[in-house]
């Protein structure tokens, strides 16, 4: 199968890339940094420079790969996460959860991928109803603290659009939940 996935070099996207590889998938990888083209190789994809957050740069990387699968794992989580600013740390990451989403489903839409499956995350983001224990269909926090507010509102987007595509089968996966 041939598979776009957009956050290659990144902290997932450097665990998942050789495991499609090694089941057989032909994988375009998504960089930013035309430094790090090598890393794709070297993990068996085949590396595509582009901004996931400009729409014409996005549209042409995935145009160029054409995939049957676009899989989104494009995070900007910083290494050294500060939770006493928790709102500007997860700026950027917000942004890919939302415009970086909506650029890759308009890109994947205009080359017909059949499926996008896309990151969630769940921990600490869940309705504070019911008992510890969560499933899938259970509702995010509708009042989360301030600081965790357009973090949620971000994942709610991903979820939403994603699973919310009629052209396509949508797939999120919640991670630690």
């Amino acid at each position: 199968m041939k598979i776009f996935l957009a956050g290659a070099t990144g902290a997932l996207g450097r665990q998942l890339l050789p495991r499609l590889v090694a089941r057989g998938h032909e994988v375009t990888g998504l960089t930013r940094s035309e430094s790090k083209q090598q890393l794709v190789r070297d993990l068996g994809g085949r590396p595509v420079v582009g901004e996931a957050l400009d729409p014409e740069s996005l549209a042409h990387a995935v145009a160029e790969a054409d995939p049957e699968v676009i899989v989104h794992q494009l995070t900007a989580i910083p290494y050294a996460l500060d939770l006493r600013h928790f709102a500007r740390d997860f700026a950027q990451t917000n942004r890919l959860r939302t415009e970086g989403t909506d650029h890759l489903l308009a890109a994947g839409r205009a080359v017909g991928v059949r499926r996008f499956v896309a990151q969630s995350y769940a921990p600490a983001i869940f309705e504070r109803a019911g008992g510890p224990v969560k499933m899938e269909d259970d509702p995010l926090d509708e009042r989360p603290p301030d600081q965790m507010r357009s973090t949620v509102e971000a994942i709610r987007h991903v979820e939403t659009t994603v699973t919310g595509a009629t052209w396509t089968e949508g797939v999120v996966l919640r991670y630690g939940a």
